[in-house]
């Protein structure tokens, strides 16, 4: 059975395509040396060296500093907390405005009710034969409410009686215009607004005319005027719009420190996937990160790149097994080429030292060196044949029938093969196997079969090899079987291998082995070529058995 010899590799060098891919080269920056550094004797030139060469120039300072602090995740965390911020500020704006608006009209609307419950009180006392004097002094001794900062007594005519802080007395009033008093408004309910200190004040006038049902001695008409400038309102804002600014600034504070290390959770997985891509870069390509619990861009993006990553190395270790196949083959493929050239040459030495004059020896000669000629030629076949299969040229795929190319193999095997050995075709169903598949390829293969199963398998007188044909599971199963020595364990786990003739196992003719060895090894490239395989049971003195799987349509 052709079987195939390669070598252990210990040592595999690294693509260098791939590698420079992977290991980008590092660029020097500015201001390092591109030259490595200065050797001794460079050092050591004198110090005129320089001023022939004139003043240097002094070293160019670059800071890097901006642009390490304004990282992306820097970039993030300040763009949500300007955005935060903003969102700060119109927040304590609305809600200061808010405040502000409700506080002052709470007090306009206060402000009125105060007056008039003032009016109310002064009115009760003149009607209840208080003198006039003693309710000038009850304006006088009246105490400035929360609400009202002043308040004043009026005659008809509108001069001052009376004033809570002594002002304008015996004075118009000057607040209103005169000509307001050229005329009595007993319901009067004047509204108005003045500034004094630069202070601006709103101000109410009612009219102060006890019931007619009073003694006569109450009677009074006149005005009550009260002003306010709201202080304890506007007191209250600024406390609540410091408090709004304390708050603001914490909320922005305690806010951008969140933000920040959310920013940098969020991050994590970028800055895993950087040092992922670090050490791919060093040569680990075994690296991956981890893909957070969330379905999201990073995620996806965590996902996508760990797929990458292992496509990447599979990519590089099919390279490397690529080469490592490719130097082996070419190994020993030279090998192999080496033992038939060397062959001729010897030959042809011979032919020329004067062999060719004894017609006899010249042509065993001859006869020796068209044997190496012919086994070169299938050598060169085989390495063509194996390396097309091996670039996945095309076959030449059509519906054949699998029984007639069974029969023409064990037709041509028995052509060949000795008279003691019985090679005999068994159909195991009764259907038709057509295939999608190349007929000169599978013809090929199961003539490899065979050949190696007669090879192997035909060394007792009663040797017989079997080629079975059966279909299981959608699937065509050829059966190649011997009863010859069978194969050694040392053997069997190398028997596809290229150039591989075995070392335990003679052949049924106790000759040497022939053959290429490349031979198991082309057949289970032209099943692995129809999406099928090749499997190979064995044992000592009992036989060998392959079985062949291939695609078979109902």
């Amino acid at each position: 059975m052709s079987l195939v010899n390669r070598e252990p590799i210990t040592g595999i060098p690294t693509n260098l395509s791939i590698w420079q891919s992977i290991n980008p080269v590092e660029v020097p920056s500015a201001g390092k040396d591109l030259h490595g550094p200065a050797s001794p004797a460079s050092e050591s030139q004198p110090a005129n060296a320089q001023q022939t060469r004139g003043p240097s120039k002094p070293p160019r300072l670059r800071f890097h500093w901006p642009g390490s602090f304004f990282n992306l995740r820097w970039r993030l965390a300040f763009v949500y907390v300007c955005l935060f911020t903003l969102f700060v500020i119109l927040l304590s704006l609305f809600t200061y405005n808010s405040i502000s608006d409700s506080l002052l009209h709470d007090g306009q609307l206060a402000f009125p009710q105060r007056v008039e419950q003032l009016r109310t009180q002064l009115i009760r006392d003149v009607c209840h034969a208080i003198s006039l004097q003693n309710a000038t002094n009850f304006i006088e001794q009246e105490e400035v409410t929360d609400n009202i900062d002043n308040i004043y007594l009026l005659n008809s005519s509108g001069r001052v009686i009376s004033s809570s802080n002594g002002t304008f007395l015996n004075q118009s009033f000057p607040f209103i215009t005169p000509t307001f008093f050229n005329t009595w408004h007993p319901a009067a309910a004047h509204l108005f607004k003045g500034t004094t200190n630069d202070t601006s004040f709103d101000g109410l006038l009612l009219a102060v005319q006890p019931a007619r049902t009073c003694p006569a001695g109450s009677q009074f008409q006149g005005y009550l005027v009260a002003t306010t400038s709201y202080s304890v309102e506007h007191a209250a804002l600024r406390n609540l719009l410091l408090m709004t600014i304390v708050a603001a600034l914490v909320m922005i504070i305690v806010g951008a420190l969140i933000i920040f290390f959310l920013t940098g959770i969020m991050l994590d997985p970028l800055r895993q996937m950087i040092r992922a891509t670090q050490a791919m870069a060093q040569g680990d390509l075994q690296r991956r990160v981890q893909v957070p619990h969330s379905d999201d861009e990073i995620g996806s993006l965590a996902t996508n790149f760990n797929q990458m990553a292992d496509r990447i190395e599979e990519l590089f270790e099919v390279q490397q097994a690529s080469e490592q196949r490719a130097r082996r083959f070419v190994s020993d493929a030279s090998h192999e080429l080496r033992t038939p050239i060397t062959s001729l040459r010897g030959f042809t030495e011979v032919l020329m030292r004067g062999a060719k004059d004894d017609p006899a020896i010249a042509q065993r000669i001859l006869k020796l060196m068209k044997y190496e000629a012919d086994r070169m030629t299938r050598l060169v076949n085989d390495l063509l044949t194996l390396a097309r299969l091996d670039e996945g040229h095309s076959l030449e795929m059509q519906s054949t029938d699998l029984v007639d190319i069974a029969i023409e193999s064990v037709r041509e095997v028995k052509s060949q093969a000795l008279e003691s050995c019985k090679v005999s075709l068994d159909l195991a169903t009764q259907e038709r196997l057509r295939l999608q598949a190349d007929p000169e390829r599978l013809k090929q293969m199961l003539l490899i079969l065979l050949d190696n199963a007669v090879k192997y398998g035909c060394g007792s007188e009663n040797g017989f090899i079997t080629l079975r044909l059966d279909k299981q599971d959608g699937m065509a199963v050829i059966n190649v079987i011997d009863r010859g020595q069978g194969i050694s364990p040392e053997d069997l786990s190398h028997i596809f291998d290229r150039f591989y003739r075995g070392q335990h196992a003679p052949t049924a003719t106790g000759s040497p082995i022939g053959g290429t060895g490349l031979g198991l090894a082309i057949a289970i490239a032209i099943a692995r070529a129809h999406q099928g395989s090749i499997t190979v049971a064995s044992e000592p003195d009992k036989g060998t058995t392959f079985i062949i799987k291939l695609p078979c349509p109902p």
